[in-house]
């Protein structure tokens, strides 16, 4: 049984009454030698929204929970629309922001605005988060929200059951360890290399069942030695 005491003045803070958020059951704790800083400190909610259907024939980058992979943050299956196919109000990102998706934060869906799609639209399920790049960097505040240390405190706070989402009052009150910037230069170095890295290997390995089929059926054509043959193009 969890028990706990709380003010009113702690009650207000809060945007929903959970006893999870005012009792010390289940506490998590950081084992990092940097300090902790909330994430109010270091990033600001970018509130900046656009009404699509002004510029219904205009092609916008819009980016939708669909099309956000879960923890790589990667985009799937996106394509930009037309301003008339986008039914909605939606919130503006540009170069370098985060979205991370509020609706069933579970699901762990963080996207950074970089080089493949650095400004646009989005919807209004993400919450745009603009960091203070004097205090973090992006690619490595990006792997850090969707680390298993975010995610526990993310489980907490969430609220609803069929649709669950996090506010962003008690989103911004988690902390998480800050290294100074040049230490963290470091991380984004390293993060850049290995996601790029990551997805030249997801794109051979989806090309790769349509190379072996192509590449037995010319070895039949051609008479040759399928060993032979697999041993010099795979």
């Amino acid at each position: 049984m969890w028990v706990g005491k709380a003010s009113i003045s702690d009650f207000q803070k809060k945007s929903c009454w959970k006893v999870e958020f005012f009792c010390n059951e289940g506490t998590i704790t950081s084992n990092s030698t940097f300090d902790l800083v909330s994430l109010r400190e270091i990033v600001a909610e970018r509130k900046e929204t656009l009404n699509p259907q002004t510029t219904p024939d205009e092609l916008l980058n819009y980016v939708g929970l669909e099309n956000v992979q879960s923890m790589t943050g990667d985009l799937i299956d996106f394509h930009p629309k037309y301003g008339k196919n986008i039914r909605s109000r939606s919130k503006v990102f540009k170069r370098g922001d985060i979205l991370y998706g509020r609706l069933r934060p579970y699901l762990n869906k963080v996207f950074l605005a970089d080089e493949f799609v650095y400004e646009g639209i989005c919807s209004g399920e993400f919450y745009v988060l603009k960091p203070d790049l004097e205090k973090v960097l992006p690619n490595f505040l990006r792997a850090t929200l969707v680390s298993q240390y975010v995610q526990q405190y993310v489980q907490n706070l969430q609220t609803g059951s069929a649709l669950p989402r996090l506010q962003i009052q008690d989103f911004l009150e988690i902390e998480i360890p800050l290294p100074p910037i040049e230490v963290q230069q470091d991380y984004e170095e390293f993060l850049i290399q290995r996601n790029a890295y990551r997805r030249k290997l997801s794109i051979e390995l989806s090309e790769l069942p349509q190379k072996i089929i192509d590449t037995v059926v010319n070895a039949l054509e051609n008479g040759e030695n399928l060993s032979k043959v697999l041993l010099e193009k795979l």
